[in-house]
């Protein structure tokens, strides 16, 4: 019986890995024309993903956030101030914990009772109610575009090792890291807009995405306004932001040094 070559104590065998390269010649072919596109759109849907996952765990991890903005701000004052209500913190805290949980789709109503002037009262309404109607809408859709996205990033990886895995690593990493360089670039610039002008942009965000234009209240008029100050909103952008940079550098760094590496050490694939 003829016995594959042997090299440093391993049997290989030159046909067999010959055959290996040959399985789906067209598929291959395939690949190599979307290598790129595909590589580009696994780096932007994970970027998607990692946004979408700042955005929750900011929101939902730190409990006590909400209550240090009520008293950074001085709701409760402002409330007895704009309203003339005296309304505690623990009520405000337990409002927006309510609020969150409506938010996040484990709540099926807005109808939220709470001790206002000693007296239990609902807390939101109409108006308020349909805007923040909206905004559970835009959120639970975002978290479900982040679950396909998430199957995307699996099919396109699972799609590049199989027809070439050799470089799937490399490809996916230098995408990644462009995307990124650019996307840091972009994200310090709109920042610095902001910060000088947050009031411009917070209004632009909501005129896109609730043209229907329940969104301005009095605080006159409105609790919800003046618990969930402008000032809030740019806090927690900001924590969002700061967030998702941890994220970036967590994968950014790795991926920057594995390139290096490949490039110092000269096994760069070729494009």
């Amino acid at each position: 019986m003829r016995l594959p070559k042997m090299r440093h104590g391993c049997l290989i065998d030159e046909k067999d890995r010959k055959k290996k390269r040959e399985i789906h010649p067209e598929g291959a072919k395939m690949m190599k024309l979307f290598r790129a596109p595909l590589s580009g759109l696994f780096a932007i849907l994970l970027l998607f993903i990692l946004l979408i996952t700042s955005f929750e765990l900011v929101c939902y991890s730190d409990p006590g956030y909400y209550r240090a903005e009520f008293e950074k701000y001085d709701v409760a004052g402002e409330m007895e101030y704009y309203r003339g209500e005296s309304i505690s913190l623990d009520s405000l805290s337990q409002v927006i914990r309510q609020t969150m949980l409506y938010l996040r789709g484990r709540r099926g109503n807005l109808i939220v009772e709470t001790e206002i002037n000693g007296k239990m009262q609902e807390f939101y309404q109409p108006e308020e109610k349909s805007h923040m109607a909206d905004v559970r809408r835009l959120f639970l859709r975002a978290l479900v575009l982040r679950g396909m996205a998430i199957l995307s990033c699996l099919a396109i990886l699972g799609s590049l090792i199989l027809f070439e895995p050799e470089r799937a690593v490399w490809d996916l990493s230098r995408s990644f890291t462009l995307l990124c360089l650019l996307l840091l670039l972009l994200s310090l610039a709109i920042g610095a807009l902001m910060l000088c002008d947050f009031t411009k942009y917070f209004t632009l965000f909501h005129e896109l995405f609730f043209p229907q234009g329940n969104w301005s209240f009095d605080p006159r008029e409105s609790r919800m306004i003046v618990m969930l100050p402008e000032n809030f909103f740019l806090d927690t952008a900001l924590r969002v932001l700061l967030c998702f940079f941890a994220f970036l550098l967590l994968l950014l760094l790795p991926s920057v040094r594995y390139l290096l590496w490949k490039r110092g050490n000269h096994k760069a694939p070729p494009s």
